[in-house]
């Protein structure tokens, strides 16, 4: 049996597309939400509601941010409130670092805009099934925090 041309330029497309549906079904959650361009105050909580179904897999969470270069500190602070299905409620301070000690950006850089997807907690567990609330607040000293475009959540299986 033969193959023809057609099979041969078949068959890398099918492999291709098996490699990356291998990673969108490791996603589990992925929204960014836009700020407004004045800035990102305090009280201006932004929030992700997850559900949970699979609590035998770990997880690995990652904060997205995008923002311009003319940012001016190389870091975010964070804080990070987790409520858990039960109504538990978990709270983290967390530092996104956004350049390299040298000060050149970390991330993906075009036209002034940089974009990262910092993991911030790696190989960890959602014990209970059902919808986890993840919300985000700038704890920044300058109030509002300018040149932030956009915060997101990312989950993803630990594979």
């Amino acid at each position: 049996m033969s193959l023809n041309k057609h099979t041969y330029y078949l068959i890398p497309v099918i492999a291709l597309l098996f490699i990356l549906s291998g990673c969108e079904q490791s996603r589990v959650f992925d929204k960014n939400i836009s700020l407004p361009k004045q800035g990102w105050f305090y009280d201006e909580a932004k929030t992700f509601e997850v559900e949970i179904l699979d609590t035998a897999k770990s997880y690995n969470l990652y904060i997205n941010v995008r923002h311009t270069d003319e940012y001016p500190y190389n870091n975010l602070w964070l804080k990070l409130t987790t409520t858990l299905p039960d109504g538990s409620v978990r709270e983290n301070n967390v530092n996104i670092e956004l350049s390299a000690a040298t000060g050149e950006w970390s991330g993906n850089c075009v036209d002034g805009i940089c974009y990262n997807s910092v993991l911030i907690q790696h190989n960890f567990s959602l014990p209970l099934k059902g919808k986890y609330v993840f919300s985000l607040e700038q704890d920044m000293r300058m109030n509002p925090i300018p040149y932030i475009m956009d915060i997101g959540i990312r989950v993803e299986k630990f594979m």
